[in-house]
């Protein structure tokens, strides 16, 4: 996957997005494991994307 291309600008946008719902979810929900989850997922979801980058 090169950089800029259609995959990797759709895989960051939707890492945007899960980090913006993860603060959301810190300041909004008293329960942490949804922020949790939310921001966990989204850096697991950054990375494999730095993988797919480096592996074509």
């Amino acid at each position: 996957m090169k950089k800029g291309s259609r995959v990797d600008e759709l895989l960051t946008l939707i890492f945007m997005v899960m980090a913006i719902g993860a603060v959301i979810c810190f300041f909004a929900i008293d329960n942490r494991l949804f922020f949790m989850i939310c921001g966990g997922t989204a850096v697991i979801l950054r990375i494999i994307q730095y993988i797919l980058r480096f592996f074509p």
